[in-house]
């Protein structure tokens, strides 16, 4: 009987732990120097201004933080989208990891909007007029309500994730929260790239393509982050029972970065020979210009060439895995900003004498990111890094195996 009523009084019982043996202190420190340098940097830019703070123009009016909140959600999205094939469609593979995808997912959501909330002049403001005044028709109103749904799937995911007596239908309700973060996780990606897509003004961003590739790389993405992020908690020594998640990760991967060559190929082909000049320019800018090293270095090498060849050579190696998932990882930073970045720099209009358009020798608009906005985006990795290992270091974050 008592043991009956202790279950009763604590569904969460066992959830609040301390891991001596999982070596994060360092990287929760790391987070909070990081947080502590964003959070000055985003007082200062309250104070000052966007105007005097970001790097953004009238000629390029998205910036680097447009491009670290798409880093951040769209991974989170693809979190979700791999613990909905683990609670809806019974991958069990990925329902042995199911607590760290949720929390994961969560934190990683949550520091995009630190990103959004700084690039957003007045957000307050914002949510008043979405909520009282929404415009239906606008791509970017959706992109704000799938995300807000998307956390509060993944809190109610949490609840469930982590009762320490979960009945057959707790199980039946993450069936079907899984489903839904999946499907609103895709919902909200593809939609974020239909915010780009629908601007016929910006041949570059325009049609479906980046609707896809959003989608594909963002999982793609949360298969790298699992991967690394278990290979720290375990200091790079994976215990065997979890061995089957991360080969089924890293094919999942693999198969994610050959879906973005394909991606690639076509968007370039497309862009040399079908699209307006915009795109042309804006490729060019990519493959030989201001964004080159970028394109080369990051893209194609650190996010495509390098982590494939390392799952190439790993044969099952949980620890080459964890290596190609953070080199993945760094390379999407640079995937990410050369997105949003390339398809702003061919101009709107002649920059003629008193027009305020100011061109390179090449006719491009130019844009570097500013010290604010590498600060936000110190503010952003520094809140994933404090909240998700603080996770591990004190909660437990190891899933049973009923789940």
């Amino acid at each position: 009987m008592s043991s009956h009523a202790e279950t009763k009084k604590s569904p969460l019982a066992g959830l609040i732990t301390y891991n001596k043996d999982i070596p994060v202190m360092p990287l929760i420190l790391i987070g909070l120097v990081l947080a502590g340098i964003g959070a000055v940097t985003a007082l200062m830019v309250l104070i000052k201004g966007h105007g005097e703070m970001y790097g953004v123009t009238r000629q390029v009016p998205w910036g680097m933080l447009i491009a670290t909140y798409a880093y951040f959600v769209i991974t989170s999205t693809g979190l979700a989208f791999i613990g909905g094939l683990g609670h809806a469609f019974g991958f069990e593979a990925y329902n042995k990891i199911s607590r760290r995808i949720v929390v994961l997912a969560t934190i990683v959501l949550i520091a995009g909007f630190t990103q959004i909330l700084m690039e957003i002049g007045h957000p307050i403001r914002m949510m008043i007029y979405m909520i009282l005044t929404p415009n239906l028709k606008a791509p970017i109103l959706w992109m704000g309500v799938f995300y807000g749904i998307e956390l509060v799937i993944l809190a109610f995911e949490l609840i469930l994730v982590f009762k320490a007596h979960p009945t057959a239908k707790d199980h039946k309700m993450a069936a079907i929260l899984g489903f839904l973060a999946l499907l609103v996780g895709t919902l909200a990606t593809s939609n974020l790239g239909f915010v780009f897509g629908s601007l016929n003004a910006r041949p570059w961003f325009h049609g479906i393509y980046f609707s896809t590739f959003l989608v594909i790389s963002g999982i793609t993405a949360g298969a790298c982050l699992l991967m690394l992020i278990h290979n720290i908690v375990y200091k790079f020594n994976i215990p065997a029972e979890l061995t089957k998640p991360m080969n089924s990760l890293a094919k999942l991967m693999g198969g994610g970065i050959g879906m973005m060559m394909f991606l690639y190929l076509w968007k370039i082909l497309t862009s040399l020979f079908n699209s307006p000049d915009g795109a042309y320019q804006s490729l060019m800018a990519l493959i030989s210009g201001p964004l080159a090293a970028n394109f080369w270095i990051g893209e194609m090498g650190l996010a495509i060439a390098v982590p494939l060849l390392l799952l190439i050579v790993a044969k099952g190696n949980t620890k080459i895995y964890g290596v190609a998932g953070l080199v993945y990882m760094v390379g999407l930073f640079f995937t990410r900003f050369d997105f949003v970045v390339a398809g702003q720099l061919p101009v709107m209009r002649a920059a003629n004498e008193g027009s305020n358009v100011i061109t390179d020798a090449n006719g491009l608009a130019s844009y570097s990111a500013s010290a604010g906005e590498w600060g936000i985006f110190m503010l952003g990795i520094g809140t994933a890094l404090m909240l998700y290992f603080a996770a591990e270091k004190f909660l437990n974050l190891k899933t049973p195996d009923h789940h």
